[in-house]
């Protein structure tokens, strides 16, 4: 006499932490990492549908043909085919901005003649080199001469000449940009190395930034150029907007002691 078989009693076993997709069709079977101890960690790494490792995509459809891949410094770096019709399309979608249309409305009259915005105390933090200052003397001679602002540059005292000779108000902040650098290219990383404990120059890296700092929130309301030196033709000086670059740090606390707007840029 023949018996159905019977199915196996599942009653008191734990749940699986995690499912495994399973079908008698031909559709792909996505494995998911499972906690069993049995299984090699070969066996426990997850594959995916679309690609033959985690954080790599093969996709290949008709009209579409396009691989991605996530790199080591978190970057998603994408080819696509270029053969077929909708990846030509993206392709140049991608390549540059499209053209703009025609019928953009033109600027009122009223926009064009409006009186330019007025005089601004500007002042300018960086810290640096001389690369690093060059081309914030370019932008603060164009807000001088183009825009009427008056702007002070705020940098080391090794650049007062280089500042000066362009037609600019010059503010020392103290430091020296060759030790600077100096201890920058020793400790690259983000913590210093332990020769720079060992050695002191940690400490001596945290005078030398709060000069610095104290120097910046200086240049933003003391009159003269930071050298104290008096000078009898020096004018007061009250920052109305601060530019810097990021390594002045003091930025946003001077901006945010005065409340006045802080723009920050990189050279």
């Amino acid at each position: 006499m023949n018996q159905a078989s019977k199915a196996p009693d599942t009653k008191g076993e734990p749940t699986p932490k995690y499912a495994v997709a399973s079908s008698a069709s031909d559709e792909p079977k996505v494995n998911y990492v499972t906690d069993d101890e049995s299984l090699t960690p070969a066996e426990q790494q997850p594959t995916t549908i679309y690609g033959s490792s985690v954080g790599q995509l093969d996709f290949d459809e008709e009209g579409f043909d396009t691989k991605a891949k996530v790199s080591e410094d978190g970057r998603l770096n994408i080819d696509i085919n270029q053969k077929t019709q909708l990846s030509t399309l993206l392709t140049s979608a991608l390549e540059g901005p499209t053209d703009l249309p025609s019928d953009l409305p033109a600027l009122s009259e009223d926009l064009v003649r409006q009186p330019p915005p007025p005089a601004l105390n500007v002042v300018i933090h960086v810290v640096g080199s001389r690369g690093d200052v060059q081309p914030f003397v370019a932008l603060g001679k164009t807000l001088k001469e183009s825009y009427g602002h008056r702007v002070r540059l705020a940098t080391h005292g090794t650049f007062k000449a280089f500042v000066e000779d362009n037609g600019l108000e010059f503010f020392s902040i103290g430091g020296d940009p060759a030790e600077l650098m100096a201890f920058m290219v020793k400790n690259p990383g983000l913590l210093p190395g332990m020769d720079s404990l060992k050695s002191g120059d940690v400490g001596k890296r945290r005078k030398g930034m709060y000069e610095i700092f104290l120097g910046c929130w200086r240049s933003c309301i003391e009159l003269g150029d930071g050298t104290g030196l008096d000078d009898p033709s020096a004018r007061p000086f009250v920052a109305d907007a601060i530019i810097a670059n990021p390594p002045s740090f003091a930025h946003i606390h001077c901006a945010e002691a005065l409340g006045i707007p802080l723009h920050l840029m990189f050279t």
